[in-house]
């Protein structure tokens, strides 16, 4: 059964952390964002004068293209606002995903481990 759990945290100077540890996918993409949608998200960020979102992939099995189109957008509308958004430690089949899908052209990719 596929589940997914979401963690937002803030770190030193102003940068977000947001953990996805499951599965992202067509039972739980709804959830990706720990509150009801990335606009939600995005203007609790802005409140707190975030200036980025960094998203902890280090825990998560699976992300299929519900959650890579919720990523792309979000990336537009954060952008927009100035607060970047960082994928971090995706396992090696997300970070060969992102390579053929380009994300690592629209986002920055780190590996923090």
């Amino acid at each position: 059964m596929e589940q997914l759990t979401t963690m937002l945290t803030r770190k030193e100077d102003d940068r977000w952390t947001l953990s996805l540890i499951g599965s992202v996918g067509p039972r739980t993409h709804h959830l990706m964002w720990s509150v009801d949608s990335s606009a939600v998200l995005l203007a609790q960020l802005r409140e707190a004068q975030a200036k980025k979102l960094l998203i902890d992939l280090r825990q998560t099995e699976r992300l299929d293209s519900h959650g890579l189109r919720l990523l792309l957008n979000a990336q537009k509308e954060f952008s927009q606002e100035g607060i970047p958004i960082v994928l971090q430690n995706p396992n090696s089949h997300l970070n060969r995903l992102f390579q053929i899908m380009r994300f690592d052209r629209a986002f920055v990719i780190e590996f923090t481990e």
